[in-house]
């Protein structure tokens, strides 16, 4: 549905604004989200996309109706149906204009406010016809840049499972730029890391998890456990044993997610309490050890801070990634 070669597009002189060499395929029904720190390229890549800016090398190909995704506010006083059924672009006759509002409505649970007037919604039920406003010509292809924002916390997710749950069950291809790692890893088929205009790497959810392509990936996505290594003749060896990789540097990162950490108080490497933040589900404790800090979760509540513990680790859910 969406097929990107090569895509560049400049701004300055000098080359650093703008997206460099970005090759991208997002298939049919796919929920492709973009990540990036602000200023990385996201929204002049949705933009190329949707046709608004033109490239200055490289080549796109887009297969189907592009729908660039905006919530408006409704208009005051109007009746629901009449108001969705004016929004309609689709070339279908009547019967099946108020048959596609009666089908919405159901499925975002608005039915019993279709003969409502849009000034009785309340805010729940008014963005839920937004949504549907939106939805209702059924493009192949929507562009999302941060419609949900102004949201609270638990309106926006519920709003974006009714959402996706939707374009699923419909096959409507999506391209998503976000600011909430979170939402984009749950709602997401795949995923895309931007910095400075250049796709950093691009994965499943699952995938990005375990196999981060480079420190600068595994740092936005919010590891904070590195140790340094140097590969050996015996190959990778880290303090708790030897690691299998294929990669064929001299030099690496140990990435260690704190869920494959355990601390205790009789096996492992020994290492000192820093600190201990409790948690309803967990507690987080820092670790120091030979100058390195460390994070893990535990639910050992006996641990004491500015004590000594000892630290392992299942490599199996670990990974070394190029210095």
């Amino acid at each position: 549905m969406i097929d990107l070669k090569e895509v560049t597009k400049i701004f300055d002189p000098r080359g650093i604004a703008g997206i460099h060499g970005i090759s991208l395929e997002i298939g049919r029904g796919e929920v492709f989200a973009l990540l990036g720190p602000n200023g990385s390229g996201k929204t002049t890549l949705a933009k190329i996309i949707s046709q608004e800016l033109l490239l200055d090398s490289g080549h796109i190909h887009i297969k189907g109706s592009i729908h660039q995704f905006n919530l408006r506010d409704l208009p005051p006083g109007l009746n629901v149906q009449k108001y969705l059924i004016s929004q309609i672009r689709l070339e279908i006759d009547d019967e099946k204009k108020i048959q596609l509002t009666r089908d919405l409505a159901s499925l975002f649970e608005f039915t019993f406010q279709l003969r409502q007037s849009t000034s009785q919604l309340s805010q729940g039920q008014r963005q839920k016809v937004m949504l549907a406003a939106e939805l209702i010509n059924s493009p192949s292809i929507i562009i999302m840049d941060e419609p949900f924002a102004h949201l609270d916390p638990l309106s926006r997710r519920e709003i974006l499972k009714d959402l996706f749950d939707y374009l699923k069950m419909k096959e409507i291809t999506i391209f998503w730029i976000s600011h909430d790692k979170d939402e984009a890893f749950e709602f997401s088929d795949k995923i895309g890391i931007l910095q400075h205009g250049k796709l950093e790497q691009v994965a499943s959810p699952n995938d990005f998890i375990k196999n981060p392509r480079n420190l600068f990936v595994a740092k936005f996505l919010g590891h904070k456990n590195f140790l340094a290594l140097k590969k050996t003749n015996l190959g990778w060896i880290s303090p708790w044993g030897e690691i299998s990789s294929g990669i064929t540097v001299n030099e690496a990162y140990l990435v260690l997610p704190p869920t494959a950490l355990d601390v205790n108080n009789s096996d492992g490497l020994e290492v000192k309490i820093v600190n201990l933040y409790p948690g309803p589900l967990f507690w987080k404790i820092e670790l120091s050890w030979d100058g390195s800090l460390f994070e893990a979760w535990t639910n050992h509540s006996h641990l004491s801070k500015g004590k000594n513990a000892y630290l392992k680790a299942r490599l199996e859910d670990c990974t070394l990634i190029p210095i």
